[in-house]
């Protein structure tokens, strides 16, 4: 019998649907824990970490993180290694090793590209001279240098003064330190979302929400319900699977891709260590196909 300890949210239907096709699967055995319930891991389940066979983590909490540490600590596998998760949920630390990847990897990568970044040092220090700076290389993405409570996740394009203003407003209580911000990249206005279980890489595309935005001047989209098609993912992108894969050692993750106006290359602008998957067909199955055959093959 082969023992899976799950970390998520308690309500994350993927998580759910993949659960529900574990327990259904001849000797492998479930258990689920909801990080959002406590700061730490319970000493009861600390206690029988040895007893599991793999630990899964789709959750940014603390407590799931430490779950992470102890089973690298005890070898236990993992979909996504602790170091992995890490390097992933700071954005500093992965815009670095991004860009070491394609300026090593440039001759099979060449038409994909990272916008450029800055990081600033504790805005919220001087105001005025943070202002002044972000004023004179507008519009950009601002966005939280590190995503360990999703709660504090923030994607907010500046494009103006005004818009300065507001983001300081609306998210001073959720940057205390440093702040990650990218160029804003004109592009076709479309997100191409490239998703990665094992050796399987699938292409979803879909409306870019900040060009909706943009374009229909309202305050607000379902992003859930941007409708999403497959599109077919070409070689250099394949390349870039195989090379994150194996330099950043991660199992199942995805990453946003967006494409220049003229067509001449991609901007890799995310990357998350185990989303959502939305928009491909059984991702349930697929998700837990991939884990019955790791456990199988360990």
């Amino acid at each position: 019998m082969k023992h899976i300890l799950i970390s998520a949210k308690e309500n994350d239907n993927l998580i759910l649907r993949i659960m529900k096709v574990l327990n259904q699967t001849k000797n492998i055995k479930v258990k689920f824990y909801n990080p959002t319930e406590d700061m730490s891991i319970p000493v009861s389940l600390k206690s029988k970490i040895k007893d599991f066979d793999m630990i899964i983590s789709k959750n940014s909490e603390k407590s799931s993180n430490e779950l992470l540490s102890l089973a690298y600590k005890n070898n236990i596998p993992s979909i996504n290694n602790y170091y992995s998760v890490l390097r992933c949920k700071n954005k500093i630390i992965l815009d670095m090793i991004l860009r070491k990847i394609l300026y090593q990897s440039r001759s099979n990568l060449g038409n994909i590209i990272l916008p450029k970044s800055w990081i600033y040092l504790y805005p919220l220090k001087d105001k005025l001279k943070f202002k002044t700076w972000a004023n004179k290389i507008l519009p950009l993405v601002f966005k939280n240098v590190e995503l360990f409570i999703e709660a504090n996740r923030f994607n907010f394009l500046v494009n103006s003064k005004e818009d300065l203003k507001d983001f300081i407003s609306i998210y001073k209580n959720k940057f205390s330190s440093d702040i990650y911000a990218q160029e804003f990249i004109k592009c076709d206005g479309i997100d191409y979302k490239i998703y990665v279980v094992g050796d399987k890489i699938f292409g979803i595309k879909r409306a870019n929400p900040i060009y909706l935005y943009l374009n229909k001047k309202s305050n607000y989209f379902d992003v859930d319900k941007i409708e999403r098609k497959y599109f077919k993912v070409n070689n250099e992108i394949k390349n870039l699977v195989k090379i994150i894969s194996k330099k950043i050692n991660l199992k199942i993750y995805g990453f946003d891709l967006l494409k220049s106006i003229n067509g001449n290359c991609y901007y890799l602008i995310d990357l998350n260590e185990f989303p959502g998957f939305k928009g491909i067909k059984n991702n349930d199955l697929i998700i837990a196909n991939y884990i019955i055959n790791y456990l199988n093959n360990t």
